[in-house]
């Protein structure tokens, strides 16, 4: 190679963030930053010129250095790649979609916007149709809410889902659970967490329960497309029970949990797990699990999602069995 043709190309050769577009073009340069739904790029070998791009026209992007990407909510370090219509920053807990509010930007006081909320909030309510079988058999309907507000320090959830299923002309489940966490650090690897759940269980002869943890989360992974975060704390346990002859429990317990999330584009797969064991008894635990996949998943607000949850308890209340088992096919109605 000439020397002349060498150092022409040499700034391109230590230019490190690429850009492929819709069209197959690629490009090798120094992304600046993103805002107002455009991706602003320097390109040595087109020039000097920043080169403003349409989200809508870019396939994929990747950062190699540190640079700050936000949706308005949680602002997330590290070097960002983005696939699909989303990013993701490294060592972040989730990707943001690429769109009007999409900021990237390298230094704090180059922010492309500087008026931001103070907290981002999103909805939504469901209603379902389900089957069960195990502590009780029957069919019968949940509706559920969730709220869920995120800011640059720490992320809250609040959340209220109430069942009812018959057996013929009996009443086999009237259940409400009330939710409330909280976490610290929502763009990091690792994040504090508190957590409360409060309701009843009249299937399982719960009359009044609580549970009431704090503890330590890691995000195992992610990228674009989902997430594993595990979760692993101490709390303590309280439940009153419908029969007079059942000693009410209290006891400190330990607090295990997942959260796995994935968009396979034409379905997208949700798993919850969280188990609750007693510190006292080993044998006296309970785990509550739903996997549901997200179907018909159009542009507006609606979408549906089928899953099926367990209920499995260690020291069931007499004569209840250890599992009970439920089907759904949900409707979901979200919101910003």
């Amino acid at each position: 190679m000439r020397p002349a043709i060498a150092l022409l190309l040499f700034p391109a050769l230590l230019a490190a963030d690429t850009a492929t577009l819709k069209d197959g073009t690629f490009l090798r340069g120094r992304i600046e930053r993103i805002v107002d739904g455009r991706l602003e790029m320097k390109v040595p070998l087109l020039g000097d010129a920043v080169h403003r791009i349409p989200l809508d026209s870019v396939e994929s992007f990747a950062v190699d250095d540190e640079v700050r990407l936000s949706d308005g909510g949680p602002v997330r370090r590290g070097r960002v790649s983005a696939v699909g219509g989303r990013a993701v920053a490294s060592g972040s807990s989730e990707s943001v979609p690429l769109d009007a509010r999409t900021e990237l930007w390298r230094d704090a006081v180059t922010r492309p916007h500087e008026v931001l909320p103070v907290r981002k909030w999103t909805a939504q309510a469901d209603l379902d149709v389900s089957g069960r079988s195990g502590a009780t058999t029957g069919s019968g309907f949940s509706a559920g809410f969730m709220a869920r507000g995120e800011s640059a320090e720490d992320v809250i959830t609040a959340g209220v889902r109430t069942i009812r299923t018959t057996a013929g002309t009996q009443i086999a489940a009237d259940d409400l659970h009330a939710q409330l966490s909280y976490e610290t650090n929502p763009a990091e690897v690792a994040f504090w967490y508190l957590r409360t759940d409060t309701g009843y269980d009249h299937a399982r002869q719960v009359d009044f329960l609580t549970v009431n943890t704090f503890g330590l989360g890691f995000r195992v992974f992610q990228d674009p497309l989902g997430k594993l975060d595990l979760r692993t704390g101490v709390g303590h346990r309280y439940e009153t029970y419908m029969s007079e002859l059942q000693p009410t429990l209290s006891a400190p317990s330990a607090d295990l949990g997942l959260l796995f999330v994935r968009d396979f584009g034409w379905v997208e797969w949700n798993t919850q797990i969280a188990a609750v064991p007693s510190l006292e008894s080993w044998n006296d635990y309970y785990v509550r699990h739903e996997t549901s996949l997200g179907v018909l998943r159009g542009q507006g607000p609606l979408s549906v999602r089928l899953g099926v949850t367990h209920d499995l308890r260690g020291n069931p209340v007499p004569p209840q069995v250890r599992l009970g088992t439920a089907y759904f096919m949900r409707l979901v109605y979200a919101w910003k």
